[in-house]
């Protein structure tokens, strides 16, 4: 029976395992075929730097438009638009344009062997920016809410430590990356938030909506609101619905984040108190339906149109609005009876018929991640590490995965958190944010 009252060693296991799921997953991010991640990292077991390349990188055909200075020294890396006048001024051959392109199709201006890794600036253990802003969430929960009041303020958030964080200059010897993220890789939503931002509008307008950029349906939209949950754990849940929503809303004004974060709420006030994670998990799998496009189907999309930004605005609305009418939970459960590789599930273009997608959007990565976690509820370690393998976007679904797994084996040690870069600090942020419950 579930009892009434939150674990707080559930809760600190569960922002542990969002910490480990995205660090776990950094070399192999956005490595959308597994067989290339496997040829330069072999099968990941444990923490691992990322290399200085990356074959599938897309970061050197990426730019940034705003004034506000968020890139420092990784700008020189964003060259997306150089790149593309470059290669029509000098009447590049259909070859050497078609080397030039990543697996989406995009034309990114650099052969596999020249591409830059997304994270080739971070060390073993460290976390992307996405999660080191959850992180920042975690610090400022914790310093507001000391007194077990409520003190949450966005707009404070916002200008007071969101800001700040993202324009302070890098230090790579500032390795807990509390006053400053030394990652390179920029995700869409920041960019555009800072661009927003450097027109001067007002900051907590500066978020971008699906409607204009289907990317903002990533799941990092809901990593980022996940110490909210975890902060008013005690909270009746349609508060915590509501105050999740609140948050993510400040970076990603998306319908299918706010879906999946009204499914995950639930799911992890019920693992703070106790649920067995299987009986949850159906709870939870039984109010989703699985998305209609399959992974291979999103790929090819992606390609016969050179590049997602191509696909006609309402075809694109559809292929992440449109589902089966088979429930997640049914889904789920025939997806673990019927396949031994997980590459058959979810995959992007290796194999001919992978189920779902490894891409960032919500719909198709909480899928997955409710497979792994069914699949390998009772070995955390064994389903981060098949997360890890499956590439893509490893690192949002591995933090998710992470504070899923977390809250449901709240009374043992979690794996790999020895393995997290300064972890006597990512101890106390997370022991102070717990005390506040």
């Amino acid at each position: 029976m579930m009892s009434t009252h939150v674990d707080k060693n559930r809760v600190k296991n569960s922002l542990f395992g969002l910490l480990v799921g995205d660090a776990l997953a950094v070399p192999g991010h956005w490595f959308y075929s597994p067989s290339k991640l496997r040829k330069d990292y072999g099968e990941i077991a444990g923490m691992v730097a990322p290399k200085p390349t990356h074959a599938e990188s897309m970061l050197q055909g990426m730019s940034y438009g705003g004034t506000i200075d968020i890139m420092h020294d990784k700008a020189r890396f964003y060259e997306g638009n150089r790149l593309a006048n470059e290669a029509r001024q000098k009447h590049m051959s259909q070859a050497d344009v078609q080397a030039r392109r990543d697996d989406h199709g995009n034309f990114v201006g650099a052969t596999e062997d020249e591409r830059v890794h997304y994270h080739q600036s971070l060390k073993r253990g460290q976390n992307t920016v996405n999660v080191c802003l959850a992180r920042l969430l975690i610090r400022y929960l914790a310093k507001v809410n000391a007194g077990r009041e409520d003190y949450y303020d966005p707009d404070e958030f916002l200008s007071q430590h969101l800001f700040t964080y993202m324009t302070a200059k890098p230090n790579p010897d500032d390795v807990p990356q509390v006053d400053c993220h030394n990652d390179t890789y920029m995700d869409v939503y920041l960019r555009q938030f800072f661009t927003n931002a450097s027109k001067g509008i007002e900051l907590r307008n500066c978020a971008w909506s699906q409607r204009d950029q289907w990317s903002i349906g990533s799941l990092d939209g809901v990593v980022m609101c996940i110490p909210i949950i975890a902060a008013y754990s005690d909270e009746p849940e349609a508060v915590v619905i509501g105050r999740a929503v609140e948050h993510h809303m400040l970076t990603h004004r998306s319908v299918t984040v706010t879906a999946v974060a009204c499914v995950l709420v639930p799911l992890l006030l019920e693992l703070y108190k106790g649920s067995d994670l299987k009986d949850a998990l159906d709870r939870a799998m039984d109010k989703m339906r699985p998305p209609r496009c399959t992974g291979r189907e999103m790929r090819d999309s992606y390609v016969s149109h050179h590049g997602p930004g191509r696909i006609p605005k309402h075809e694109k609305w559809l292929q992440h609005m449109t589902t089966t009418d088979e429930s997640t939970k049914d889904f789920v459960h025939r997806m673990v009876s019927e396949f031994d590789n997980d590459e058959d599930v979810a995959g992007w273009g290796d194999r001919p018929n992978s189920r779902l997608a490894t891409a960032c959007y919500c719909e198709q990565t909480f899928t997955i991640v409710m497979y792994l976690a069914y699949k390998y509820g009772d070995d955390p370690k064994k389903a981060l590490l098949a997360n890890v393998m499956l590439g893509g976007h490893s690192t949002a679904r591995g933090a998710v995965l992470g504070a899923i797994l977390g809250a449901a084996h709240g009374s043992s040690d979690f794996p790999f958190v020895e393995d997290l870069c300064a972890q006597d600090v990512v101890s106390k942020e997370i022991i102070d944010l717990v005390d506040t419950i």
